[in-house]
């Protein structure tokens, strides 16, 4: 067989193929020079694509607030110890296998530098920390942990009650204290927490005349005698103070319906 001199310039059909219908740019873009990106950039990318996958392992938590369980963003996390040591980072998925799940989950606490990277050169002044990140979990009880929340719910309810104020004399008149009675039964009602004042002497006031011991008491008894005609209405806390001079009453009734602000019911006593 004879080869001719043009023979060796003979394309391949794929060949042929390629140069009609591929533009030229596309064969050549091995030849430019690509982007570097830092290797905790691609650690990042990483370490959330792994994250969003483990949030689909179960169903979703409780909606709390607390960032638990799949609810991590990461793949790997670090572990608070006993004394608050950090543990040595562990994957997600392998820390969720490790608890009793019925009884115990992850909360994330916080987050710091990965310790892989925590010898990489940090940001400069004003400028954004780019390391990448990892997760700082507890290991938590459920029982504590929803009785503390109960705990806490109450401490926040009784710190946020409406007080109302009511001061008295010992000497007032039937009418005013008909007056101030029905309004501390109205407090009560609403749900607030009303504390009736008894005092001997307020800005330069000087009480003319003093009060028997058998009048105090039977004064005292008719305001306990109006508070227990409204539903659970009681003394929460002993009164403070001597019959017949300076006296506070604490009382309250079930079923608070407001919280909020406090209001001092002050008035010029009546003789």
């Amino acid at each position: 067989m004879t080869v001719t001199a043009h023979s060796t310039h003979l394309l391949s059909t794929a060949e042929a193929l390629q140069r009609v219908f591929l533009p030229y740019w596309t064969k050549q873009w091995r030849c430019l020079p690509q982007p570097k990106v830092p290797r905790y950039q691609l650690f990042n990318l990483q370490h959330r694509y792994y994250g969003a996958r483990n949030r689909g392992l179960t169903a979703a938590a409780p909606d709390d607030g607390l960032i638990r369980d799949e609810g991590i963003r990461a793949s790997e996390i670090q572990i608070v110890g006993p004394n608050n040591s950090l543990r040595p980072p562990t994957k997600l998925r392998d820390s969720l296998a490790s608890i009793d799940r019925s009884t115990q989950f992850l909360m994330q606490v916080g987050e710091k530098v990965h310790p892989r990277f925590a010898d990489t050169r940090g940001p400069g002044e004003g400028q954004r920390d780019d390391r990448p990140k990892i997760p700082v979990c507890k290991i938590v009880d459920k029982r504590s942990h929803e009785q503390a929340q109960i705990e806490r719910a109450k401490r926040n309810k009784t710190a946020f009650i409406s007080t109302k104020e009511v001061e008295l004399n010992w000497n007032i008149a039937p009418h005013d204290l008909d007056h101030r009675l029905k309004r501390m039964k109205e407090f009560l009602s609403d749900g607030k927490r009303v504390e009736v004042v008894f005092g001997k002497k307020r800005k330069g006031w000087m009480q003319r005349k003093e009060v028997t011991d058998g009048k105090a008491q039977e004064l005292l008894t008719m305001i306990r005698d109006q508070v227990s005609t409204i539903e659970g209405g009681k003394e929460w806390k002993i009164m403070e103070g001597q019959e017949g001079g300076e006296l506070r009453m604490f009382f309250e009734a079930k079923g608070n319906k407001q919280r909020g602000d406090t209001t001092d019911l002050r008035k010029p006593p009546v003789t």
